[in-house]
């Protein structure tokens, strides 16, 4: 046969092998019907790379195994942040087993499953906000965050199921922005991290009683520590701000850069945003927005010190460069 424009003679060996008995295997051509009549499969999504072949194959099932082929749906290529198409042999690639170091498994069909029209673009770096996005999903599918839209409700709700393959949790799991857990473990004393982490989170009333001990907290740590060992800067969330926003973000700036402590820093953010004709509660969810990926969170003064004024400072910098 022909490979690559090469004609390519072989071994010159006749006979017959039995697929059936691991002797080798049917064509691709072929074998997308043959699987779907041999484990009855109902559904079956596919590449549009690959769309003339589920084609071929929707024939081959109907016409020769008289088999009605699954339903399908059809998704489009994933792209790096470069907008290159991801290729194993080019190196832009990355494995289900390297998000799993940082994010749950639900985290990724999250990524899998929230869109299919359209390319779309991936990096590793978008675990984070996939973290916080299926809380998220969570806190609408238990009803603790409401949707006025009672269709957009139960699509939302749906897509926790399927992220959750239809057996999602019995009750929610314990919530802590990701880029919160991913500070914490930039700042906690060596050795004594996961430690840190906690007391950290039982003093911003993260965690109550039995939460200490629960697996989905260990896991959650873990992935911090994890991305904080990998990867140097956290991610702040890019946000568009209107004009008194951005003011009032410059002044926080300053105010950030003096030698302040937790309460005057609290007080600050009420002052600045009364001063900028900003509601102080909008300006709260900008700044934990930015800062953690989430329009809530822990005391923003203890916070700020905890991370360390100039790495909070660094972080709304950056947010008003784009």
């Amino acid at each position: 046969m022909e490979i690559k424009k090469q004609w390519v003679k072989g071994c010159g060996h006749k006979g017959e092998a039995d697929y059936r008995k691991g002797e080798g295997k049917l064509v691709w051509k072929v074998e997308f019907a043959a699987r779907w009549k041999a484990l009855d499969i109902r559904y079956e999504a596919y590449g549009k790379d690959i769309a003339d072949s589920v084609r071929v194959n929707d024939r081959i099932s109907r016409e020769i195994l008289k088999w009605e082929p699954p339903f399908h749906s059809r998704y489009e290529l994933f792209l790096s942040k470069g907008g290159r198409r991801l290729s194993k042999s080019a190196g832009t690639v990355f494995t289900a087993q390297e998000w799993f170091r940082y994010g749950s498994p639900q985290s990724l069909n999250l990524l899998m499953l929230k869109r299919f029209v359209g390319s779309r673009t991936v990096s590793i770096l978008d675990v984070p906000a996939y973290m916080n996005e299926l809380d998220e999903l969570e806190d609408i599918y238990f009803q603790k965050k409401k949707i006025a839209d009672k269709r957009e409700q139960t699509k939302l709700s749906g897509l926790f199921k399927y992220v959750w393959w239809l057996k999602p949790p019995a009750k929610p799991c314990l919530h802590v922005p990701f880029n919160l857990l991913s500070y914490l473990a930039k700042v906690a004393p060596k050795g004594g991290e996961t430690q840190y982490i906690i007391e950290k989170l039982k003093e911003y009333g993260y965690l109550k009683g039995k939460e200490v001990d629960s697996s989905d907290l260990q896991q959650r740590v873990t992935y911090a520590l994890n991305w904080n060992q990998d990867f140097a800067e956290i991610k702040e969330t890019q946000i568009k701000l209107a004009e008194n926003e951005r003011n009032a973000v410059k002044e926080l700036i300053e105010t950030l850069s003096t030698d302040v402590d937790a309460d005057k820093i609290q007080t600050a953010v009420f002052e600045i945003a009364r001063r900028n004709n900003v509601q102080p509660s909008q300006f709260f969810r900008t700044l934990y927005t930015i800062l953690l990926g989430t329009p809530a969170g822990p005391r923003l003064g203890p916070y700020a010190i905890s991370m360390g004024r100039k790495n909070v400072v660094n972080a709304l910098k950056r947010t008003l460069k784009e």
